[in-house]
């Protein structure tokens, strides 16, 4: 049985990047941003709020030490704690039954509501599909609601991926001198591979907003483009993995959304500024003529898991670019490569048990923790 998460989803943006006059006074501190989601006692909630800077900034300064709640129209009272600076999170338990809002007051004495907001249920996700294309590998999104209620979503997500060093050195240097001045081979290298800075993995969140809507068809049926890997791209290198998060949303939050999407079309993304005109359901209580950056939905949350292995997108193409020198087995060779930043690799030329030449390469192509983890994760086959 699948589980719905009741999640309150708060998407915000900032400023933008051409000048733009504001038809009311802009205050010192700047305009509170609320973004984050609040998801029910089986995720943790995460709630960041900042300020925006000037309008011609585009960077924000964590509003830290304010009271963050989420209230029910039962008057159910839910606090968040802050646990990193700007950060405030708590796990809930909501239903979805219930109308909930976002209440903050701040350290300097300023208070902030939103509207209430009903519950939206997520229709589960169809499935993610892919196509090999000549330039790369495109996802899309397949949903499908039977009882054409939803109509308006929402999608994030985050991608996986294995990926490996590009050499395995079965060498390793130990710093130990041998004379006066030299350094000696037996004391320099030896036949040891460390298996861990081999398999590394890596993560990365979307940054783009993505929706959708069915409201002009007579089903709602969605199936649109989420996104494109290129040819070559190091994600496909071994394995790779995508979890499609979906959001049902109301009209109001959809068009809300769309508003912004079209802004961050000029700007980048939706973490860049954005026309101040753009009006969400937050609203400052203490002056109500500050604007207040941020929209709330609340929603059940369905997810869904895709992996896509190298060996179904034959000749994908990965190059690591890494290249491996060859080194001389002496003293002066061998400090000159470590000197260089240089890694051994492997063994390239021996003459019985005596090593002649080795090979070496950098540390980014050795070491794949340089550029991920080697933790692997708990989802990972």
């Amino acid at each position: 049985m699948r589980t719905l998460l009741y999640c309150l989803l708060v998407i915000m943006a900032i400023g933008c990047k051409e000048k733009y006059e504001l038809p009311f006074s802009s205050p010192d501190t700047g305009y509170l941003v609320v973004e984050g989601i609040i998801c029910n006692a089986l995720l943790t909630t995460n709630i960041a709020l900042s300020r925006t800077n000037k309008l011609s900034a585009s960077s924000k300064q964590p509003e830290s030490g304010a009271k963050v709640q989420v209230e029910g129209n039962d008057n159910s009272i839910f606090s968040l704690l802050e646990t990193g600076v700007g950060g405030y999170t708590a796990n809930l338990n909501l239903s979805n039954n219930k109308k909930y809002r976002l209440r903050i007051k701040t350290a300097s004495g300023k208070e902030y509501l939103s509207d209430f907001v009903e519950v939206k249920i997520t229709p589960p996700i169809d499935s993610i599909s892919w196509e090999r294309e000549s330039n790369g590998v495109q996802l899309y999104i397949n949903t499908y609601d039977k009882q054409n209620n939803t109509r308006y979503y929402q999608w994030d997500y985050e991608e996986t991926w294995e990926f490996h060093s590009a050499y395995k050195p079965v060498l390793t240097y130990v710093k130990t001198l041998s004379g006066v001045n030299g350094i000696g081979f037996k004391d320099t290298i030896t036949r040891m591979y460390d298996t861990s800075i081999y398999k590394c993995w890596r993560s990365a969140s979307s940054n783009l907003l993505t929706i959708g809507t069915s409201a002009k068809l007579s089903k709602d049926i969605i199936f649109k483009p989420l996104l494109f890997i290129p040819s070559k791209d190091r994600k496909l290198s071994v394995l790779y993995s995508i979890n499609l998060r979906q959001y049902a949303l109301t009209k109001a939050g959809y068009e809300f959304l769309e508003k912004m999407k079209k802004n961050t079309e000029g700007t980048g993304s939706i973490f860049d500024p954005q026309p101040s005109q753009l009006q969400g359901n937050i609203y400052c209580l203490t002056d109500s003529k500050e604007p207040v950056i941020g929209f709330i939905s609340i929603s059940t949350l369905e997810q869904k898991r895709l992996f896509i292995n190298k060996s179904e997108v034959p000749f994908w193409g990965y190059e690591s670019n890494c290249e491996e020198k060859s080194i001389l087995n002496d003293p002066d060779s061998i400090q000159v490569a470590m000197s260089s930043g240089k890694i051994p690799t492997v063994i390239l030329k021996s003459a019985g048990p005596i090593i002649t030449r080795f090979g070496t390469s950098t540390a980014a192509c050795i070491d794949c923790r340089l550029s991920g983890t080697n933790v692997k994760p708990l989802f990972w086959p």
